[in-house]
């Protein structure tokens, strides 16, 4: 379906990223937290060649990338806890499901079980999401029914905004998955985005997202990952603008009009998702967490 038109920006590097240690999880990790099969078909040729070699991934992520790459799991995580928010909310009738800085997430083209009952927005800058259409051109994947396209920048416009350039209905509830963004934009919208699908979009709408602590509640053998991981993205022009106290945050999802909230703080991740996986720990830098407004049903 036609993408609607925006501003051009350049391709995100760091949804490169996450699209790689995707691709590189489902080579090291038995079960994978995620088996995302098609992140390899997503990432460019310097990725591509990197992981198509044991010795080049050996050099480039366990060698150069190795200090952040204890936030890999992070990365997994918030794609898992995600899709299963996704797959329960489908079998109680969820039918739209918007994706926020969809980056190059296959969701669409793999879970084609929920997509038989889904309409899938996927919402992003111009330059990743042409860059996306054309990995999955070069790659043979053709565009999934049931899926909108839409160019946004959440700096400029509102969710609803940009949903409106779209068969979207605001009558029906719907899930917004926003993960692996809200560090990268001020408060303020943040706050704005929250507001917006609590205030316009149909009772019982959902929103999940990732979110990173500030560095004062993040436990002292985890700071300097925090640092390093910041000064990381920050030179790829990219930087961490926003952070949390993870305690604070339920209290103003319930301002906003948020009702039902789940908040796994970063140090209750890793109990749920890895504690059996001996070789990974979660970094408890960043929470979780899932908000719906009233159904409006009673």
């Amino acid at each position: 379906m036609p993408a609607s038109d925006t501003k051009m920006a350049r391709p995100s590097k760091t949804a490169e990223l996450v699209a790689a240690a995707r691709a590189d999880h489902i080579k090291r990790v038995s079960p994978p937290v995620i088996e995302d099969r098609l992140a390899q078909s997503m990432c460019g040729p310097f990725w591509r060649t990197v992981l198509a070699s044991k010795l080049l991934s050996l050099l480039v992520i366990d060698g150069l990338l190795r200090h952040v790459k204890p936030i890999v799991p992070a990365i997994l995580t918030r794609a898992r806890f995600g899709e299963d928010c996704a797959e329960a909310a489908v079998g109680h009738g969820l039918q739209q499901f918007v994706i926020i800085g969809a980056g190059y997430e296959t969701f669409a083209m793999r879970r084609t079980d929920l997509m038989k009952r889904l309409s899938v927005y996927e919402l992003d800058q111009a330059a990743t999401q042409q860059t996306k259409l054309l990995r999955m051109q070069r790659a043979g994947i053709s565009e999934p029914e049931g899926v909108w396209y839409v160019q946004c920048d959440l700096n400029v416009e509102t969710v609803q905004d940009a949903l409106r350039r779209v068969p979207f209905d605001e009558t029906r509830p719907a899930m917004f998955s926003w993960f692996g963004v809200t560090y990268y934009l001020g408060l303020e919208t943040i706050r704005k985005t929250l507001a917006d699908i609590a205030t316009n979009m149909a009772p019982g709408s959902t929103v999940m997202f990732d979110y990173l602590a500030d560095l004062d509640s993040v436990p002292d053998g985890a700071k300097q990952l925090h640092r390093r991981c910041a000064n990381f993205v920050a030179r790829r022009g990219e930087p961490w603008l926003s952070s949390f106290n993870p305690t604070d945050l339920p209290g103003m999802l319930a301002e906003l009009g948020y009702s039902d909230i789940e908040n796994l703080e970063p140090g209750m991740v890793g109990d749920r998702y890895w504690s059996e996986t001996i070789d990974h720990d979660y970094p408890p830098i960043m929470g979780l967490c899932r908000a719906t407004t009233a159904s409006g049903s009673s």
